[in-house]
């Protein structure tokens, strides 16, 4: 029961919004209506209830414009110029990309429109449409306008405060659409993240100035990329020189091969071996002691070892060319990204 209490309350809390838009709506309907039946004594009474001060119903801007537009136009049609022009100007300031299409307004309409724009001066910029972008091929467009000839900049820029893109900086008059390729200055792709398009003109006509921002945010979709083969550990390479110990082990081992020789010749003199075993066990003892001290001389002048310094750099060249390859293959896949444009909150001048 509660629930359906506080869906009802809703239901009415939101209600007056939507009639008072419903009721605004009906009403310019009904003026266009009249207009377009060339009935312009019953359509102003209905124009200019809706932009009187004792219209209780809300307006939004874009209906306003409209209002003024066809106020503008109608007292054209019945000879007030004047207010005409007033109206046709008011209906600028709030909007510049107002226009008038030239198959459907006469030519005294017209030359009134033209003469609201030259006395009005603004600048506008479209709100960003949301878009996916392949910046290989496709470029983003962002619509601005200013009223009559004018000194127009636009720029846009990352709200981080890094450096800003320019992206037009000439004489306009009119709509203009410029185009952005997704780059920055440094020639890299737009990163992620919120961005404004700044607005800025100048009149040539009046002294003024005028500018607009909006913004929007900008996402990357990128195919996953690979990791590359990581750094050879000392356990995945072979030893390429010998160590100090492996000559000392081999000098160790040859007087040990030349001591129990030796020990043997002892014995020989005690008379237990011949004498010709006595001369074989000093032979022996000899060329023990010197296999290992040549082994370990040999260990201390030559410690390469090319056959396994061989196979380590195979192993590294592997690694190498492999790493080549995903950087080959994650280049390709960078190359294929997509901007992902979105509207983002935050507009005005």
């Amino acid at each position: 029961m509660r629930r359906l209490v506080l869906s009802l309350t809703l239901v009415v809390a939101a209600s007056p919004p939507v009639r008072a838009q419903t009721e605004t709506a009906d009403l310019l309907r009904q003026a266009q209506q009249l207009y377009e039946r060339l009935e312009i004594e019953r359509a102003l009474p209905l124009l200019r209830q809706v932009v009187s001060p004792s219209w209780s119903h809300e307006v939004t801007k874009e209906q306003r414009v409209q209002v003024y537009t066809y106020l503008a136009a109608s007292l054209a049609l019945v000879g007030a110029r004047d207010s005409a022009l007033l109206y046709f100007h008011a209906a600028i300031e709030r909007d510049p990309f107002t226009d008038l299409d030239a198959q459907r307004f006469t030519p005294a309409q017209l030359a009134l429109f033209h003469q609201a724009r030259r006395l009005a001066f603004g600048v506008a910029v479209r709100p960003v449409a949301a878009a996916r972008i392949d910046p290989r091929t496709e470029r983003v467009t962002f619509a601005v306008v200013t009223t009559h000839a004018a000194s127009l900049r636009v720029e846009l820029r990352p709200v981080d405060g890094q450096a800003g893109t320019l992206l037009f900086h000439g004489v306009n008059d009119g709509v203009r659409e410029v185009p952005w390729d997704g780059l920055l200055p440094d020639g890299q792709l737009a990163a992620p993240g919120r961005y404004q398009l700044a607005v800025l003109g100048r009149s040539q006509l009046l002294d003024r100035s005028d500018s607009a921002r909006v913004y929007f945010t900008l996402a990357r979709e990128t195919p996953p990329l690979e990791d590359s083969v990581p750094e050879l550990r000392l356990a995945d390479l072979l030893p390429e020189r010998l160590q100090p110990s492996a000559g000392r082990h081999d000098l160790l081992k040859g007087l040990g091969i030349a001591t129990g020789a030796l020990a043997l010749s002892s014995i020989a003199v005690n008379g237990d071996l011949p004498h010709g075993g006595r001369v074989l066990a000093i032979a022996v003892a000899g060329a023990g002691a010197f296999a290992g001290v040549t082994a370990f001389l040999s260990a201390r002048q030559a410690r390469d070892i090319p056959a396994n310094i061989e196979e380590n750099s195979r192993r590294r060249a592997a690694r190498a060319a492999a790493n080549a390859g995903v950087a080959r293959r994650n280049a390709e896949k960078i190359a294929q990204t997509v901007l992902v444009i979105a509207p983002a909150a935050g507009t005005g001048p």
